[in-house]
């Protein structure tokens, strides 16, 4: 099935699988709600670059959560996204503080810029809305786009965080999919209206090491429901292992891993959220 509208209330929905899922009711969401989310984050992206040299590249650069204080900073940067509607409002928000950076709409696995980094990072992307097989083209076309000695750093979090998500891997104690949807997160815009954010997985492979999460927008003005979006993705499921065979085939010698924000902190056991500096 393909793209469904119903003008009722404006309900968009996609049968097949999206890249993203951050366009309409979605991109506006994380422009108005995500600016300062894990603000530690934006630090230590700031810092990596600073470290590493410039220019650097953000892949996946959404509404600009790192990038617009990185060229605040002076910092040179420029970015990537696959949706065309996060590029613009990443775009705006740059002419609204009077700066300014180059921005690309690309899918990673099809970049190419025509210039070299000297970093490029990567918050919060790997493994959304593509296939494996285009998560190791996008490590190759990064690695053509770095300067010999540059550095690419991004994240990722292993799979099963606690123990009711490794309860999905487990055939015998999996819950029935899709999921029931989770319970609304309204929020009020910055034009007063609100907007309900739920989301629910509708199917998982364990042999694949993927999952298909499914996100519901929902505007109301004057507590009228007046427009709903909903939107698939898939998210592919890494292990340290095969991550590391991953950045050796796509042409990186020298990968280091860490745990959380640091690049002191060598990855062990208990780590969920990995940082990957790995050199060209």
């Amino acid at each position: 099935m393909g793209f469904v509208y119903s003008a009722a209330i404006g309900v968009f929905w996609f049968g097949r699988l999206a890249n993203t899922w951050h366009h309409g009711l979605v991109a506006r969401w994380w422009s108005e709600f995500n600016r300062d989310w894990r603000g530690s984050e934006i630090e230590y992206f700031k810092n990596v670059i600073e470290r590493y040299g410039q220019p650097a590249l953000d892949v996946g650069c959404g509404t600009g959560r790192i990038l617009v204080p990185c060229v605040e900073a002076g910092i040179e940067v420029h970015g990537t996204d696959i949706s065309n509607e996060m590029i613009r409002l990443c775009r705006a928000r740059l002419i609204s503080l009077g700066l300014d950076a180059d921005l690309t709409v690309t899918p990673t696995h099809e970049l190419n810029l025509g210039q070299r980094y000297r970093t490029i990072i990567s918050c919060g992307v790997f493994g959304v809305g593509t296939t494996r097989e285009e998560d190791l083209d996008g490590l190759r076309r990064i690695r053509k786009h770095l300067t010999p000695g540059g550095c690419l750093i991004f994240d990722f979090y292993l799979p099963g965080e606690n123990l009711n998500e490794w309860s999905i891997w487990s055939k015998r104690a999996r819950p029935t999919l899709p999921s029931r949807w989770t319970k609304p997160d309204v929020r009020k815009t910055s034009d007063n209206d609100e907007l309900a954010l739920q989301t629910r997985t509708i199917e998982f492979d364990p042999m694949e090491q993927y999952s298909v999460r499914e996100i519901r927008m929902k505007q109301y003005e004057d507590q009228e429901l007046v427009n709903c979006h909903q939107y698939r993705i898939r998210l592919n499921s890494y292990f340290k292992n095969e991550l590391l065979l991953m950045l050796n085939v796509a042409g990186f010698d020298q990968v280091e891993m860490y745990g959380g924000l640091s690049d002191e902190k060598p990855a062990a056991y208990e780590d969920y959220h990995l940082m990957v500096l790995a050199r060209a």
